[in-house]
């Protein structure tokens, strides 16, 4: 069965809100660790540890989900040729134009922070904090960039 480019979407923005909650539950879950120094990160203990694992992994997890698929799904629902948008960058271009975006700056810095999580090694607790702190900072600007995106489906696209 061919789904339509709008019931992708929908399937797409459903996926996306589950792994926001469980994102959200993270990043609530690690308030009581951030902002972290290099000290603290050779400190930590091994539930601080898994609490700020999973955060990240949830945060890296949703950002490429979003990246993707969700801005993909939109563009393509949007109806608009999306043919020449070959790149991630074509992407996120477009979704800067649909407003979806606030800055597109923004988000890529937080693609280089997911690839340089992807990329840490565990001897540069320095690295660590900033990362882990830095994704702290930053996971509301996933909240709202999803938010956006159900605000243009419910604007441009529901019919």
């Amino acid at each position: 069965m061919t789904s339509t480019p709008e019931e992708i979407l929908l399937d797409q923005l459903d996926a996306a809100t589950r792994m926001a909650q469980y994102l959200e539950r993270s990043w609530q879950a690690i308030q009581q660790d951030v902002p972290l120094s290099a000290e603290q990160v050779a400190s930590l203990d091994d539930d601080a540890i898994d609490r700020l694992d999973l955060f990240l992994g949830r945060f890296g997890k949703l950002q490429d989900f979003m990246a993707g698929k969700l801005f993909r799904a939109l563009a393509r629902a949007s109806l608009e040729d999306t043919s020449q948008d070959v790149s991630l960058l074509d992407t996120l271009n477009r979704m800067e134009k649909f407003g979806v975006l606030e800055h597109l700056d923004d988000w890529l810095q937080i693609r280089l922070l997911r690839n340089a999580f992807a990329h840490e090694y565990l001897s540069d607790n320095a690295a660590i904090a900033d990362n882990i702190n830095a994704a702290s900072r930053l996971y509301p600007l996933l909240a709202r960039t999803l938010e956006r995106c159900r605000d243009f489906q419910r604007r441009h696209i529901a019919r």
